[in-house]
């Protein structure tokens, strides 16, 4: 696969820098410079929705932190998918910086956009749950800020669900390196073809160890079904939290299906290929706070999980201890701190394995899963679905 180049992006998936970020005043209804009423609700305002329709087919959350340089290729992704009848509804996490600037030229430039901004910072996992809440579409999709769609995503997936009757739909990703500015691969590479993912196949998917692994796709799902999860995502969890919430779509039995043609484009937090972290804000990632929701998750849902799923979590909690460990031995050791590296490595040899694992994959060069492609190929039992277009190496 041919690199694709951030430059040859189309103009509409522009970035624009350098706005100012603009403070709200905190009343009961805020007037924004686009001349809209923002009603108050507990500790977030909310914009009406101006695109009311029973016809909505799909609801898009952006849920965003300071992340005003990448929004608007995210946002104009979705307002240009070839799938019309759809909302989106941007979740603005108390920014700081020019993200609301850009929010208000998109509540200018097109009704379907709706906005939810929290007066302090929350976390994702309260921002999807509020928008879930406000959502009219059918289907529920999220995008990370500094990830991005291509035009036949929403149209391909959701066609894709109500054919398979599923309740949620995935797709393969493009893996895109902020830093060398180019798609390196694709999560996993297999032929064109739909599978049906299991809940045990979703926790063999799941390792830690992986620079991609199933808990991080970004699934299109129906609306119905997100708000009977109760909630959706944890609102104490703010590390991990996708996986955790498909997990909890598992034990409410729902049916998942995956699409192997990559649709979502995904920026590594740290590239694959030019070794740099995309953005400062992506370098704290919190193992232990991930470990100890996995943890009570695993007390509270061990009951209802069958021998091999409770192994399968249970193996997964482990290899994110020995990954914090690991990155904790990786700060002592570049800080010199040799005693404390050596006490790291010896109290936590699972730290070591972690290590030969990360190596291994470093000298094959190999970003994408091969967990998920060995899932894929025992998976890929459903007959092929033809779909309109696929996004090809110079697509967007």
């Amino acid at each position: 696969m041919s690199p694709i180049s951030y430059r040859d992006l189309p103009a509409c998936l522009s970035v624009s820098r350098g706005a100012p970020a603009v403070v709200l005043p905190e009343d009961s209804t805020m007037l924004t410079d686009v001349g809209l009423k923002m009603r108050e609700e507990e500790d977030f305002w909310v914009s009406p929705a101006r695109h009311s329709s029973d016809k909505i087919s799909t609801t898009v959350v952006i849920p965003t932190f300071n992340a005003g340089p990448t929004l608007p290729r995210a946002a104009r992704s979705v307002l240009g998918q070839t799938l019309r009848d759809i909302e989106l509804v941007i979740v603005d996490d108390a920014s700081t910086d020019s993200s609301w600037q850009t929010i208000l030229g998109l509540l200018a430039e097109d009704p379907r956009v709706r906005v939810l901004r929290h007066k302090k910072n929350r976390g994702k996992s309260v921002a999807m749950n509020r928008a879930a809440a406000v959502a009219q579409g059918r289907w529920l999709a999220v995008l990370d800020a500094d990830d991005w769609y291509h035009e036949d995503r929403l149209s391909t997936l959701t066609r894709l669900a109500e054919r398979r009757r599923a309740d949620m739909v995935a797709d393969n990703q493009f893996l895109y390196d902020a830093g060398a500015d180019q798609v390196v691969a694709s999560a996993w590479s297999k032929d064109d073809d739909v599978w049906e993912l299991s809940f045990d196949d979703f926790l063999i998917g799941s390792d830690a160890y992986d620079n991609f692994n199933l808990g991080m796709l970004k699934p299109v799902t129906r609306t119905d079904f997100i708000r009977k999860m109760k909630p959706a995502y944890e609102e104490n969890v703010r590390c991990g939290e996708d996986f955790l919430h498909i997990l909890k779509f598992y034990l409410m039995s729902g049916k998942s299906i995956i699409y192997n043609i990559p649709y979502y484009y995904y920026t590594q937090p740290f590239g694959s290929l030019s070794r740099q972290w995309s953005s400062p804000t992506r370098i704290g990632y919190d193992f232990q706070s991930v470990l100890n929701a996995n943890q009570r998750c695993f007390q509270q849902t061990s009951h209802v999980l069958t021998r091999r799923q409770r192994m399968l979590l249970s193996a997964r909690n482990r290899r994110l201890k020995s990954l914090d460990r690991y990155f904790r031995a990786k700060d002592a050791f570049s800080q010199r701190d040799w005693l404390a590296t050596a006490a790291l490595l010896t109290l936590h040899p699972m730290a070591l394995t972690c290590l030969l694992h990360r190596l291994h994959d470093r000298l094959l060069s190999r970003p994408a899963s091969r967990t998920i492609e060995q899932i894929a190929t025992r998976a890929c039992r459903l007959p092929l679905i033809v779909v309109s277009s696929q996004p090809g190496e110079s697509d967007a």
